[in-house]
């Protein structure tokens, strides 16, 4: 027996991390320890909870009656015990079952947490699967556990769970507000959400001062770069990857042009090419460091030539890693609408978040939920900070009732950052716009 893995098997205790704080993220209910059993895959950016996710899950089973010597945690990110190889996943579970030999006929839990640094993992995990009788989670960095490599792995045999940072409906509750109705808790609510545009929902930053988080932030965005850019894709040129990584930071809620991007880091004297570029932006977006969205399609026949908007993994990220002369609270707030409607979307089929302009005026609406496969719109979204201002308020509205006529909607919603409920009409009386609080609006369940 490995003294050095028993000592941490046996060591580990959820008692250790408490409060464990309640995610809203469900991994669904728990599967009865078997032989071939689906793997269930936490991925998601580092640092974003999943590790406590996981916590999260053996707290559940140990309520439903699972004993605690059923459950193996293992963090295999340990330095200790690098390299990780095939041959250290053997030693984890043989020590685990020697300590707890009764795990070998009643079933195991086992999760296994930051497995990707194991080399070859998708082997040794794929073996453990076909031979023992268990229930097993994974977690891991995105550097390497990508959804691409889980397909890749697993052909059909995990299902992937995406996990973001802290939502504001979450922070909400960890602050122990949970009556949203109460006139007295708005103003508490409203202070809240404006620190949330500020900080965002990495769980290490909340309750930080700004000289703090701000600092805590920008690393996250250079640990990604250094990485799960140019450590995991051998680029040659990492200022060029740092410099490029801090230009899409600073276009979030924007287009982004490749071109005009190249031009401005040459003229900083930096040797880049349009295709260095374009695959480092989708390796940003494989590090889930952003996200890319394009122009809503009616038919699969057509095709846009649009450039995609950016939008950050986290508000807070973005805006710690944005020149600080720059005010984007705009940009900020409809950054944190994307991911709403990302945690709410995601996994269904009316899963594909997009913008759309007009084919009429050429018009920009912010969001289309719908499901384009079908070329099936389902919900309109408009974002904006305020209402007041009657040339903002028309170039709002004349948006969303131009889109509702070429989409078949009745309905839209502009939300807003501050302002109250209201409703508008189109002229003709066909169409209706409702109005709600960016913060209210977040605390919704759908």
């Amino acid at each position: 027996m490995n003294r050095i893995i028993a000592e941490t098997i046996s060591d580990f205790s959820l008692d250790n991390y408490r409060p464990i704080l309640q995610r809203d993220l469900s991994l669904g209910t728990a599967l009865q320890p078997r032989i071939g059993n689906l793997v269930k895959v936490i991925t998601g950016m580092r640092r974003s909870g999943k590790s406590y996710r996981m916590f999260q899950e053996m707290d559940e089973l140990i309520r439903q009656g699972v004993g605690p010597n059923l459950i193996c945690y293992f963090n295999f990110e340990d330095n200790r015990f690098a390299p990780v190889t095939a041959q250290t996943g053997d030693e984890v579970l043989d020590t685990f079952y020697e300590l707890h030999p009764e795990a070998l006929t009643d079933g195991a839990y086992l999760f296994f947490d930051e497995l990707q640094e194991m080399q070859d993992w998708g082997a040794w995990l794929r073996r453990i699967v076909d031979t023992r009788k268990a229930t097993i989670y994974v977690s891991g960095s995105s550097s390497k556990m990508l959804s691409t490599e889980i397909a890749t792995e697993f052909r059909g045999r995990a299902i992937e769970f995406e996990l973001l940072p802290y939502s504001f409906r979450e922070i909400a509750q960890n602050n122990g507000i949970n009556d949203i109705h109460s006139t007295t808790k708005h103003i508490t609510l409203r202070k809240l959400f404006s620190a949330y545009l500020q900080r965002g929902g990495f769980p290490a930053a909340q309750g930080l001062p700004e000289e703090l988080a701000i600092p805590l932030l920008q690393s996250y965005a250079q640990q990604v770069v250094a990485r799960d850019i140019v450590e995991r894709h051998n680029i040659s040129r990492p200022r060029v990857a740092a410099a490029f990584t801090r230009r899409v930071l600073g276009t979030n809620g924007k287009q982004l042009s490749i071109r005009k991007t190249e031009n401005i880091l040459r003229s900083m004297g930096l040797s880049t090419s349009r295709e260095l570029l374009a695959d480092m932006l989708d390796y940003l977006q494989e590090a889930y460091l952003i996200f890319q969205i394009r122009d809503f399609s009616f038919s699969l026949s057509d095709t846009t030539t649009s450039l995609p908007k950016i939008y950050a993994i986290d508000p807070g990220l973005a805006a710690a890693n944005t020149n600080a002369s720059i005010r984007d609270e705009g940009q900020r707030l409809e950054n944190a609408v994307y991911l709403e409607l990302r945690r709410r979307t995601v996994g269904s089929r009316r899963g594909t978040i997009s913008s759309y302009h007009t084919k009429a005026h050429g018009y920009e609406i912010d969001f289309v939920v719908g499901d384009e496969l079908e070329g099936h719109p389902y919900e309109l979204y408009q974002v904006t900070d305020s209402m007041d201002d009657e040339q903002t308020r028309a170039r709002e509205l004349r948006a969303l009732w131009e889109a509702m006529e070429e989409s078949g909607l009745c309905n839209g919603t502009i939300i807003v950052g501050e302002g109250e409920h209201a409703s508008y009409d189109s002229p003709d009386g066909a169409h209706t716009v409702r109005q709600v609080p960016a913060w209210e609006w977040m605390l919704q369940r759908d």
